[in-house]
């Protein structure tokens, strides 16, 4: 091998070096793109604005070709149902075990350990019965644009989701890309300036604790007895969708309680305190997914089940 060959070789493999050595200067945070957040970047870090562009956010077209979740909701477009079996909340509510809530750098994430999961059942889930996995709220930079479904135009202040998954799946891994694998109950928060609610205090103490990062508190077992009363009313609105979070898999049964559950300002303003970095420099101030609008000959089948008998306690 001639002297500038092995020359061009060695600038070769220097040049690869140098690009290896700055990929991984790039510091990548769950719930944001590159762009938004590089803790402590080398001067000449270069970052490519479209590189992985907020894929938590933009859904490609193909992936378009059932429904993607959020829609928008319209009661005069839904069809009415009256027959549903009752909507079945077992154990939601219960005392005992631990509950924790952990702050993964995108929204605030509530989990059991150590009892009987809780379970769903009834209504459009049928005869299959779906065990509790998590739950999750949704939040945006005002106490105006924080929900990510919209009901007749309203946009509430937060939006919590109480994702199961089919118990005959074993697991949610197992489940989440099943098509009847998960149920999403959702339930809407609206801040007021007098209406702080004693039940949220019990998450929203919480979250204080969790400001950081990867952190986790626990919280009282009966900490969801603010969605009782709202999980109780006879109405909500109910079709299939998808995950409003990566991989966005169109597995799941949505339950859509509409009516708000009123908070203080003060309660939904602790969850924007939640860090997304370890460097602690950004905030978690928007954790919402766009509204997805189904291709144009594809008509959305949204159930409303308006007078089933009363969920159980």
């Amino acid at each position: 091998m001639s002297k500038s060959t092995v020359t061009n070789v060695n600038k070769v493999s220097l040049k690869s070096r140098q690009i290896r050595k700055k990929r991984k200067t790039v510091i990548h945070v769950p719930g944001l793109s590159k762009s938004e957040c590089l803790c402590e970047p080398p001067a000449d870090t270069n970052v490519n604005q479209n590189d992985e562009e907020d894929a938590h956010i933009t859904v490609p077209e193909w992936r378009l070709h059932k429904v993607q979740s959020p829609i928008v909701l319209k009661h005069d477009e839904t069809n009415q149902y009256d027959h549903f079996e009752p909507l079945e909340f077992h154990g939601h509510w219960d005392e005992g075990g631990d509950a924790t809530l952990s702050n993964n750098g995108f929204t605030a994430t509530l989990r059991f350990q150590n009892r009987e999961p809780p379970v769903l059942l009834g209504g459009p889930l049928h005869d299959d019965q779906y065990v509790f996995e998590q739950l999750h709220f949704h939040w945006g930079g005002d106490d105006h644009s924080g929900c990510e479904h919209i009901f007749e135009g309203q946009a509430y202040s937060m939006e919590a989701h109480a994702v199961h998954f089919n118990k005959k799946y074993a697991s949610f891994k197992a489940a989440a890309d099943k098509h009847d694998g998960l149920a999403v109950v959702a339930f809407f928060l609206k801040a007021t300036d007098d209406d702080e609610h004693p039940c949220f205090n019990k998450m929203t103490e919480a979250v204080k604790k969790i400001v950081k990062v990867d952190s986790t508190t626990s919280v009282p077992s009966d900490c969801l007895t603010w969605i009782k009363e709202e999980a109780q009313c006879k109405g909500y609105y109910t079709y299939q969708g998808s995950l409003t979070t990566e991989p966005y898999t169109e597995s799941v049964t949505w339950i859509l309680y509409t009516t708000p559950i009123h908070v203080s300002r003060q309660q939904v303003s602790e969850f924007r305190n939640m860090k997304s970095t370890a460097c602690e420099q950004h905030n978690i101030v928007k954790n919402v997914r766009p509204i997805q609008t189904p291709p144009v000959h594809k008509k959305l089948d949204i159930i409303y089940a308006r007078s089933h008998r009363k969920s159980s306690e």
